[in-house]
């Protein structure tokens, strides 16, 4: 197994499932169905984001190793400016859409607003990225993390990677008690626009940078080679990776119930402050944590397993994960991002336009989205060939 294949084919997977589940249609579309996340507190967005960590803090390492920190910060500068431009162009495309297109403020006024496009504060909080359009919301947590990369990454090569983790812990122990409300109820007064609607997030980057920084660590510790992950996921986990597959085990009948008002309401009650989505709550944290271990552990370790089940299992995953289409996609998945963002909005205003479809329509628009986001890395590499 290649395992930068595995990684590209893992990034890959996750931005074709993220698509899948961000199609907005009316009377939905079965295919959804068919996510894991309708049986666990685990979603494509935490896997994208863990993988991107991974493969940014391995790549910029490298170079930073390769050819020093000064190489390294230029590359990060580069690219956060290229998000920014992507980021701000698409709103913008948004907005000139909604505004032109025939019923585009009906099919899209829930997720680009209804301010009118050169309102002065609606323009200013748009370049400060503090307005997040619907599905435009990870790139800006991007470009925030990677500001704070560097330093993360020095203090991982100069052996303090300890102080790396405590840090982003820290910063996630600070998005649970709510620390952002001491500021962010005044800043969306000031950013406020005729639509009402002032600061827009749909995620909170104190609690979302887990997953990112926690893949940075973990790539930088791996291109300095001190991380070896078959020690790390040797047969003596064997006992934890059954826990991990437990503690999983025991959240599916809490995911199904509470996505479907079947829990008690005093469980629910108690169960509710620690399942929040936008601040990556604890609910969400523990199970991320046990299903990246598990999965990571049947990759690896699952290769010599007694179980031939679990032998089975393990060639069956790097055999998905290293097939060349999703490969593809995982080389160019922040481009592919940006590109679904048009796809799933061009969706949205079809079934608002036309709809609502049937499943046979809404199943075609779901297929086609997913076929073409093969588009872009298509594009991307054709002059390499």
């Amino acid at each position: 197994m290649k395992r930068l294949d595995f990684l590209d084919g893992l990034r890959g997977f996750f931005v074709l499932t993220m698509t899948l589940s961000h199609l907005v249609l009316q009377n939905g579309v079965w295919l959804q169905r068919l996510h894991f996340r309708e049986v666990m507190f685990v979603e494509s967005t935490q896997g994208f984001v863990f993988v991107s960590g991974l493969m940014f803090g391995l790549m910029q390492t490298r170079r930073m190793l390769r050819s020093g920190p000064r190489a390294m910060h230029r590359a990060v500068a580069s690219r956060m400016v290229e998000l920014w431009l992507w980021t701000v162009g698409l709103i913008f495309l948004g907005l000139l859409a909604r505004d032109l297109m025939p019923g585009g403020v009906l099919a899209w006024r829930n997720w680009l607003g209804t301010a009118p496009i050169d309102d002065p504060m609606r323009i200013f909080a748009i370049v400060s990225l503090t307005f997040q359009p619907t599905f435009l919301d990870i790139l800006p947590m991007y470009i925030l993390f990677m500001a704070v990369a560097p330093v993360m990454i020095h203090w991982v090569v100069s052996g303090r990677w300890m102080l790396a983790a405590g840090a982003s812990a820290l910063m996630w122990t600070a998005c649970q008690i709510d620390l952002a409300s001491l500021w962010s109820g005044w800043l969306d007064g000031v950013l406020e626009a005729p639509d009402t609607q002032g600061l827009r997030l749909a995620f909170d980057p104190m609690g979302w940078q887990v997953p990112f920084m926690a893949g940075l660590i973990l790539g930088a510790l791996w291109a300095m080679d001190r991380l070896r992950w078959d020690r790390i996921f040797g047969p003596g986990t064997r006992d934890l990776a059954l826990v991990a597959l437990l503690f999983l085990a025991l959240f599916v009948p809490v995911r199904i119930a509470s996505a479907h008002g079947a829990m008690p309401r005093d469980m629910f009650a108690a169960f509710r402050p620690l399942e929040y989505r936008s601040n990556f709550g604890l609910v969400y944290l523990l199970n991320f944590a046990a299903a990246g271990f598990l999965f990571t552990w049947i990759a690896i370790a699952g290769q010599s397993d007694p179980l031939r089940a679990v032998r089975a299992l393990s060639r069956a995953i790097t055999w998905v994960f290293t097939r060349p289409l999703l490969c593809l996609l995982g080389r160019h998945a922040l481009h592919v991002y940006i590109w679904h963002v048009v796809l799933v909005y061009a969706v949205r205003y079809i079934d608002n336009a036309w709809g609502p479809g049937g499943q046979g329509v809404n199943t075609a628009l779901a297929l086609g989205s997913i076929a073409l986001l093969w588009l872009v890395p298509i594009i991307r590499e054709r002059p390499k060939r």
